[in-house]
């Protein structure tokens, strides 16, 4: 173990964090709905974009099941839009498909990964459609950044059951040959139902991305605290406990030595 080293594994969520999720659900559906004829304007993105954002949010509360959100996202946008005569699943199955075939990085996340990769353990957690994470991250170039990928359609649970957490564990004790110390981990997302509550609940350190310039939560309420600020607080957000919080992927390297001035 390297002493001057905070933390030996990172766990990166991807949508939101390391890739720009918005701008690739912008594609996809613009793709799609013109590829049906519908309209595909910023505005009908920015009322399905909140569709999805609850939907998923059900789901990691447990109240739904993964097929109910691909599907139900897109019968309540037909209903807004008033289309009944659309195949909600052939619609969703070639949305899928497109969302799988781009890729935007967010803060140079690609070159973070690499420069990371010799000193850490890099391992990506997402709640994602399978096929749709694993194109695009080896699209991307990801894949062979990171030492392996937990999907939770793979493991069977979503963030932020700790039962997610528990599966991956397996998987890095399998890569690794022991089990890490949950103090050696930490999880960098950029959601707060997903990512951080997942994080507290499994009882590793959290640090909390919301890209400078956003400075609303999911829920819609203002981000206490200065981005930026990497010290360790005892900050929280609806009840959510987060150790770190940066507003650029590039500052968790502040984050993760002990001292940054004198790392390998």
């Amino acid at each position: 173990m390297n002493k001057n080293k905070r933390y030996d594994v990172l766990l990166w969520d991807v949508d939101g964090t390391l890739l720009n999720f918005l701008k690739s659900e912008h594609f996809a559906l613009t793709d799609t709905l013109s590829k049906y004829g519908l309209p595909a304007t910023d505005e009908i993105v920015k009322v399905y974009s909140g569709i999805n954002r609850k939907c998923w949010e059900k789901l990691e509360r447990g109240e739904v099941t993964k097929s109910w959100v691909l599907v139900h996202r897109f019968e309540e946008l037909f209903e807004y839009l008033h289309v009944t005569d659309v195949d909600v699943k052939a619609f969703q199955q070639h949305y899928q498909y497109m969302l799988g075939s781009v890729f935007y990085f967010q803060d140079d996340s690609k070159e973070l990964l690499e420069k990371l990769k010799k000193d850490f353990k890099q391992y990506i957690v997402t709640n994602g459609v399978e096929d749709t994470q694993r194109r695009k991250l080896k699209l991307s170039g990801i894949t062979d950044l990171v030492d392996d990928i937990f999907i939770s359609e793979c493991i069977g649970y979503e963030k932020p059951n700790p039962m997610f957490f528990e599966g991956c564990m397996k998987g890095i004790e399998k890569d690794l040959g022991t089990v890490p110390s949950k103090d050696r981990i930490l999880i960098i997302g950029d959601s707060l139902t997903s990512d951080m509550k997942g994080g507290n609940q499994f009882g590793i350190r959290c640090c909390y991305y919301k890209k400078d310039g956003e400075t609303k939560t999911e829920s819609g309420k203002e981000t206490p605290g200065v981005y930026g600020n990497t010290a360790e607080s005892e900050t929280e957000i609806d009840g959510i406990k987060l150790d770190y919080r940066i507003g650029n992927l590039w500052e968790v390297e502040q984050i993760l030595w002990q001292n940054p001035q004198t790392r390998n």
